[in-house]
């Protein structure tokens, strides 16, 4: 049985956090799972209607590819409920302050979650657990999990998304966005060919041409959500604030900063200037570097070739940091295709099964083209090869007329 670990407190002032993830492990893994969560989740979905929710708005619901449960779907799987008494404590624990409780559920083992989880897989039924997903970082989770030998697997939305790229998922035994895998599987991979071109590889996710306009500004700082994960979590205690004083210490002129499109605050300008762009591909080529604590526009801007400094913790920080180009392209193409996950195969529970065997980086790397290319037409002639060819092979594949 694989279960699912959804948030469950409101600790950002929003009941049932990741709905829409409850919704489409509901309408894709196709069989029974067991949820640790809160009872919100398992509310009639007519109730989020009357709330107004973005996951019933029909458009939502098409784009991240969910069916809206019936009571009967609902019902016909296992729960294990964090309740109203624990968010009380952890928040009691936390000075009453809800970031604060957020921050610490993310990045430290907390007693009272300790004690949850560990009671909830103490009980019979946990002995089928396969693997617990997660979409967020718990390090009390994590704890139990290991010590009954489950592993957890990290899932979230990945850095290149619908509609200007190919989807792309995580999936990490570590952790999501921090505490990653991504550099360590790339150092025990062997992963190393020179000569891979950024490119080509960026043309494999989004093939459009790109504005050929030189640089406007010499810096572009790319704010994030203010109560973000990641920020909160492994952001190295940066901020938004703190980083527009590093940057202007370093950059006193000719920056421009992208507020995130989710921000509740309005950015004034200042001695920056303020970016209107209609997407972050235009305001990453109005800039001839870019500077970010761990947002995944830095991921775009090594993909379009853009000098990335990462002040947080993130899994593509170790492609910013490589020594050199030809290092840097390798890089980023073990991440792109070893790493990154195509965003169906998260929810494709036989996939699930294929990474808790422990593959090989060849055979993830054939198993995400495959997804991506529609099949495995593309690999002919190709068995057994090394990671290397296979992703030279599928870029080929995908652009018969251009040079690799």
């Amino acid at each position: 049985m694989i279960a699912a670990f959804l948030l469950p407190f409101p600790l950002r002032g929003c009941r049932a956090p990741y709905l829409w993830v409850y919704y489409r492990l509901l309408s894709s893994i196709g069989e029974r799972m067991l949820f640790i969560a809160s009872e919100d989740y398992t509310r009639d979905p007519q109730c989020w209607q009357g709330e107004n929710r973005w996951e019933l708005q029909p458009g939502n619901v098409q784009r991240l590819e969910y069916r809206v449960p019936t009571r009967e779907q609902i019902e016909d799987h296992e729960y294990r409920f964090l309740g109203e008494s624990l968010f009380a404590a952890l928040l009691a624990e936390s000075g009453g302050n809800p970031i604060a409780a957020f921050r610490r559920l993310l990045s430290e083992r907390v007693a009272c979650l300790d004690a949850a989880f560990a009671d909830i897989l103490a009980q019979p039924g946990a002995r089928d657990i396969e693997a617990i997903l997660t979409w967020c970082n718990c390090p009390s989770l994590e704890a139990a999990a290991a010590a009954r030998g489950i592993p957890v697997l990290h899932l979230e939305i990945g850095p290149l998304r619908w509609p200007h790229y190919r989807p792309t998922a995580y999936l990490d035994f570590s952790g999501v966005n921090g505490n990653t895998e991504a550099e360590r599987r790339y150092l025990a991979s062997g992963f190393g060919a020179q000569g891979f071109d950024i490119d080509a590889l960026r043309r494999f996710f989004h093939p459009a041409d790109l504005p050929v306009s030189p640089p406007q500004y010499r810096l572009g700082v790319a704010f994030q959500v203010e109560d973000d994960s990641n920020l909160l979590a492994f952001g190295h205690g940066f901020d938004n604030q703190s980083m527009l004083a590093y940057a202007q210490l370093r950059q006193p002129y000719g920056v421009l900063v992208r507020s995130h499109p989710g921000s509740l605050f309005a950015l004034k300008p200042g001695w920056y200037a303020v970016d209107d762009s209609p997407d972050s591909i235009a305001f990453i080529r109005h800039c001839e570097r870019l500077l970010t604590i761990n947002s995944s526009v830095g991921l775009e801007a090594l993909l379009l070739g853009t000098p990335v400094e990462v002040l947080g913790d993130c899994a593509h920080r170790f492609i910013a940091e490589a020594a050199d180009a030809g290092e840097r392209a390798a890089r980023l193409a073990f991440y792109l295709f070893a790493y990154l996950v195509p965003m169906a195969l998260v929810f494709d529970v036989g996939y699930l099964r294929f990474r808790l065997s422990r593959p090989g980086e060849p055979e993830i790397v054939a198993r995400h083209l495959d997804a991506y290319l529609g099949g495995a037409a593309w690999r002919r002639g190709l068995d057994g090869a090394d990671s290397e060819t296979l992703i030279r092979r599928a870029v080929a594949a995908s652009m018969p007329t251009e040079a690799i």
